[in-house]
């Protein structure tokens, strides 16, 4: 906890370092003292990056006050973390680079509405080349007991008689027993690319389905409902049990309806593209060397029992794989009162 509060101190030094350097201040103002001053347009900026249901609670003076409160604590502790000197710490370095990274990406690939600048024509070309993904003909999941017994063959009688017992202890066991159906495609089932799965199917159309298997299969899966199994199915390979796992319905969605969707997709794709060759081109131009052998030697901590991660933290210095644009790569540190004193609720405004 005490670590947690230092750091979140030298989070403030460093934004309090920061805004002695931006730009002044407007508004009136509403407290002020010695190197110290919130105006009116501070104050409401601060109350506006609450939610609408916590900036609900700030209507009167009283409560007003109160949120006041914090943010005065927080410029309070920020110059005093200053004037000991911690804006030059190494973690507040650390985490004002950070922040610096951020403002970075959002000032050069922030979006600006250029999505609906997309020509219709392109976002058509990219809709025909991908009609599978907005059209779609209804898919179902079955599972099955399946016995190989061509037509016309010696066994299909046997085959027969032993699908009709097993659909008889089916009929029998399925109300109470809901695992009764893959007990019997361990037991019977002659399919081994299905048999480790309980007889999946997995999701097919009408046409898959009858190219996988067999029309008269296809037909009956397809008239199945929710939790239903099938009688006895006689396809000219063998016969099967059926039992309907699932469905996805038919997709029909046309290009005017998707076309906004298109425009963002590809949109974002292009910000994606723009940064990944502005960041391989600002690497190359740092002249960047490894040193293999140094970075072998690093000794990695080994993770602590549970598997759940020590502390938190943006990886690769702040900036992600893929940097979301127009939005906040991490959150900023949040004001917070003295370890001796409890915070009042809720808690104060995050700085930015």
């Amino acid at each position: 906890m005490v670590r947690r509060i230092l750091v979140i101190g030298l989070c403030a030094a460093a934004l309090a370092c920061s805004q002695q350097k931006g730009p002044k201040k407007s508004g009136a103002v509403v407290a002020k003292g010695n190197g110290i001053s919130i105006t009116q347009d501070e104050f409401k900026a601060r109350l506006d990056e609450q939610s609408p249901f916590i900036r609900a609670r700030y209507s009167t003076l009283d409560r007003k006050k109160e949120f006041l409160d914090n943010l005065i604590r927080f410029e309070v502790l920020a110059r005093e973390a200053e004037k000991q000197g911690l804006g030059k710490d190494p973690d507040v370095q650390n985490t004002l680079k950070k922040i610096m990274v951020q403002k970075l990406v959002q000032k050069n690939f922030q979006d600006t509405g250029a999505a609906s600048e997309i020509p219709d024509p392109e976002l058509q070309t990219y809709y025909d080349a991908h009609k599978d993904e907005y059209q779609r003909a209804k898919r179902v999941r079955v599972s099955a007991v399946v016995w190989n017994a061509p037509q016309g063959t010696p066994e299909r009688a046997k085959k027969l008689a032993a699908a009709q017992k097993a659909l008889a202890k089916l009929r029998a066991e399925e109300k109470k027993n809901t695992l009764v159906f893959a007990q019997i495609v361990a037991e019977s089932s002659e399919d081994p690319a299905t048999k480790s799965t309980a007889g999946d199917l997995q999701f097919k159309t009408h046409d898959e389905l009858a190219q996988a298997t067999a029309r008269e299969v296809a037909d009956a899966a397809f008239k199945l409902k929710p939790g239903e199994t099938s009688g006895v199915v006689q396809a000219p390979a063998g016969l099967y049990l059926l039992k309907y796992t699932g469905e996805q319905p038919e997709l029909n969605r046309t290009f005017d309806q998707v076309k906004t969707q298109i425009a963002n997709k590809l949109h974002r794709e292009r910000k994606t593209k723009e940064f990944d060759e502005w960041l391989k081109k600002l690497r190359e131009q740092a002249k960047i060397t490894v040193d293999d052998k140094a970075l072998e030697a690093i000794e990695v901590q080994a993770a602590p029992p549970g598997g759940m991660p020590m502390g938190g933290g943006m990886p690769m210095g702040g900036v992600p794989g893929h940097v979301p644009m127009g939005g906040p790569m991490m959150p900023a540190p949040a004001p917070v009162p003295p370890a001796a004193a409890p915070a009042p609720a809720p808690a104060p405004a995050q700085a930015r």
